[in-house]
């Protein structure tokens, strides 16, 4: 019985290493698909991006839409320059292969999930920013001991107009206040990192638009109020 035991381990080593080479391997084709698309995009060969998406993606972005989407990009972003790496990142538990170039304004992120086909499932693209994480650190606490002081004012003038539109200076206030009352007084910042995954830049003003927050008030709570 012992050589046949031999046998189901060497046969349990040789499928293991079947499957990481096959990961390694699909790894390696999307990656090489999500350089391909964003060079395709650059040099609008939008219908050879399009020819990539699965079924259901097709069915819910068109030719023409896309083109629009390339349009406003360049219009934001200016010409592009070069690309500068590619890789994955796991974002909501789904691995997502990024695409980083530099534009003339704006570096831009280019991010792409794919089906078991290697099918485009999701497209995302779009300018990010090149703040530190130190200097959002700093603009994190700037702003948070703006709302410890009740400065709704100031806080609310760094809001770009999408932001000011869906938060007034009342409802900031108002929200603080609510926090406050649950928690307790704000007490230290625990932690204040740029968050690749909510990294977008506001075009008019040049400056990130989200970043996370974390706080930790008298009670110990956490909150996410960014």
């Amino acid at each position: 019985m012992r050589p046949q035991r031999y046998v189901v381990q060497l046969l349990v080593i040789v499928l293991g290493f079947h499957a990481f080479g096959h990961s390694q391997s699909s790894e390696n084709v999307r990656l090489s698909i999500t350089k391909d698309v964003m060079d395709e995009i650059t040099h609008n060969r939008l219908a050879s991006v399009r020819e990539r998406f699965s079924p259901g993606l097709k069915d819910s972005v068109t030719e023409n839409e896309m083109k629009d989407v390339r349009n406003e990009l360049v219009r934001i972003a200016g010409a592009f320059q070069e690309q500068i790496s590619q890789s994955t990142r796991t974002v909501q538990g789904t691995p997502t292969y990024v695409s980083k170039s530099q534009f003339e304004k704006f570096k831009v992120e280019l991010r792409l999930t794919f089906n078991d086909s290697n099918q485009i499932t999701d497209f995302q693209i779009g300018p990010i920013s090149d703040l530190s994480p130190e200097s959002m650190e700093v603009s994190a606490k700037a702003i948070t001991e703006l709302l410890r002081q009740e400065h709704f004012d100031q806080v609310s003038s760094q809001f770009n107009d999408r932001m000011k539109a869906a938060m007034s200076t009342n409802r900031l206030g108002a929200s603080w206040l609510h926090v406050t009352a649950h928690l307790g007084q704000f007490k230290s910042i625990k932690l204040a990192r740029k968050d690749p995954d909510l990294d977008r830049v506001d075009p008019s003003r040049r400056r990130t638009l989200k970043f996370r927050l974390m706080l930790t008030c008298t009670m110990g709570a956490h909150f996410h109020p960014l």
